[in-house]
């Protein structure tokens, strides 16, 4: 086995304990930041230059700690004995010996081999933070993100309707409707339509964000417009009648009607900036894909679908 398999197998193992390495880096960089404070509250020689230096450390740790917590802290699964376990055995090390040392009234000082343990510990906090980003990062550009289920119950009823098909004169039919109903993921109500046809779909409005947004955690904005029906052939569909019904979806691009006017401007310069800029961001009008109302038979479709988000727009699975 070579060097590059060895490594390989080490980085395989990290990745399948991803939550632990989580807690030891969040332990670490808390552990750190509770260090600074506590030498500049109990070491009583200290200079004026050392004091601010404590500060400014505390206030970088602090930082990094909540960094890594907003890009990470939505993939931690959490085992709670485990987890604390493991942060707290990182925490203890980085404060056990100072906070002894200063309890005891030793003047604190940091020799050669404290800080070359300080480099050793710094340095494979940073390579096991990095790796966790990376991580998030790849799921956080390849994770769909749900938005309704799309309940196509089976049930159908006759439905008068009454149309005229481009260049045809107005005819009136009994159609059969189909109940379908969409929930948000968590299980409440949105609507319930009853829609004629052979598909149903859902068009919407997507402003995709730069990419290196979207690793950062920042999902792509939404606005879920409406629910329509449509048709297997060219033939169908320039005969059968259409139907639309709006949806009420609270999307992330929703905004009280006072804010409207104010968020239409910010997209509006959002949208004008140079495409290779950070802040540079498309509008993507995005329809899902095409839901079942009945099999190739003609009988009645019961299934359940999901609407995801995703960075290349709207689609289901």
């Amino acid at each position: 086995m070579d060097s590059s398999d060895g490594w390989l197998r080490v980085l395989d193992g990290l990745l399948s304990v991803q939550s632990l390495v989580m807690a030891v880096v969040l332990g670490y960089l808390l552990g750190s930041a509770l260090r600074s404070l506590l030498v500049l509250v109990l070491d009583k020689g200290q200079s004026r230059g050392q004091a601010v230096w404590r500060v400014l450390a505390a206030l970088l740790y602090g930082g990094c700690l909540a960094g890594y917590w907003w890009l990470v802290g939505s993939m931690v699964t959490w085992n709670f004995h485990t987890m604390l376990w493991a942060g707290g055995t990182a925490l203890l090390m980085v404060l056990g010996f100072v906070l002894l040392r200063l309890l005891l009234g030793h003047v604190y000082q940091e020799g050669l081999v404290a800080t070359l343990l300080k480099t050793v510990a710094l340095l494979a906090a940073v390579l096991l933070a990095l790796l966790s980003v990376m991580r998030a990062g790849y799921l956080n550009l390849t994770t769909d993100r749900p938005l309704l289920v799309v309940d196509v119950t089976g049930e159908t009823r006759a439905q008068t309707v009454r149309w005229a098909a481009p260049d045809q004169p107005m005819q009136e039919r009994a159609l059969r409707a189909h109940r379908v109903v969409l929930r948000t993921p968590q299980g409440q109500k949105v609507s319930e339509e009853w829609l004629y046809g052979d598909q149903v779909a859902i068009k919407g409005q997507v402003l995709r964000l730069h990419p290196l947004l979207n690793a950062m955690g920042v999902s792509n904005l939404f606005e879920l417009q409406f629910v329509h029906n449509g048709y297997l052939t060219a033939e169908r569909h320039n005969s059968e009648p259409h139907l639309a019904r709006p949806l009420v979806v609270e999307g992330t691009l929703a905004a009280p009607d006072r804010l409207v006017p104010l968020r239409d401007r910010l997209l509006g310069w959002l949208k004008t900036r140079p495409k290779d800029s950070h802040l540079a961001v498309q509008t993507l009008t995005s329809e899902s894909t095409y839901f079942p109302l009945h099999d190739p038979q003609g009988q009645p479709t019961h299934r359940t679908f999901d609407l995801v988000l995703t960075p290349g727009g709207l689609t289901a699975r």
